[in-house]
Order: structure tokens, then sequence, then C-alpha cells
């Protein structure tokens, strides 16, 4: 009774879906086997890499700011980033008014792709 779900587009075996999940768990476990073994907790592989410099003990100045931590991602975005900018006014009625046109054209292509 409840080894096969009608979803109305066919049945779906839920053996089949949990031999799915634990053959890809399986093979997840196995790509994670293939890592590196030479790996050694509290040594020097343990220290953080701040750019070289010595870690400092104190844990206040080990923080980066928020403009250099995707620094190389922000500039190759900047057009973009640039194109986002123009649209964006703050007014919550102009996102308001960008989901109900964004949901009435994917409303409209599922409508004409279901034929």
């Amino acid at each position: 009774m409840w080894t096969q779900l009608d979803s109305g587009f066919g049945y779906w075996n839920v053996f089949v879906w949990l031999l799915f999940f634990v053959a890809l768990s399986c093979f997840a476990v196995w790509i994670r086997s293939l890592g590196r073994t030479d790996y050694k907790r509290n040594t020097d592989q343990d220290e953080i890499y701040w750019s070289g410099n010595e870690v400092p003990d104190d844990g206040a100045e080990i923080s980066v700011p928020a403009s250099s931590s995707y620094w190389g991602f922000r500039v190759a975005m900047e057009p973009l980033y640039a194109l986002l900018n123009r649209f964006h006014s703050g007014s919550a009625s102009d996102y308001a008014g960008y989901f109900i046109v964004t949901t009435a054209l994917a409303g409209l292509l599922i409508l004409l792709g279901g034929e």
C-alpha cells in the first residue's frame, strides 16, 4: 500500500528512491575517502592562513572587512551590479511590482508551454 505513490504523472516507488539515496550516499563517502590522509590535528596545519603573516593572538585583529572578503568576485561582477543598482530604488512597492511581473511572465510561459 505505501510502496507506490500516485502523483498524477505516474507512480513513484519508495524503495527505488531509498536505494537511490543510499547509493548516492555511498558514492559521496567514497569521494570523501579519496581526500588527503596526511592531515594532523593540533599542528601548524590547523592554523588559518592570514596572507602569509603571523596570526595574532587577539581575535579582534583577525577580522576582514566585507569589502575585502569577496573583492575579486565583486570586481568581476561590477557590470551586473551597475545594472542592478539602476533598478534598486529602496521602495517596497517597486519590488512588489517586479514580483508580480515576474510571476505573470512565469505563468504565461507555463500556459504557453503546457500544450
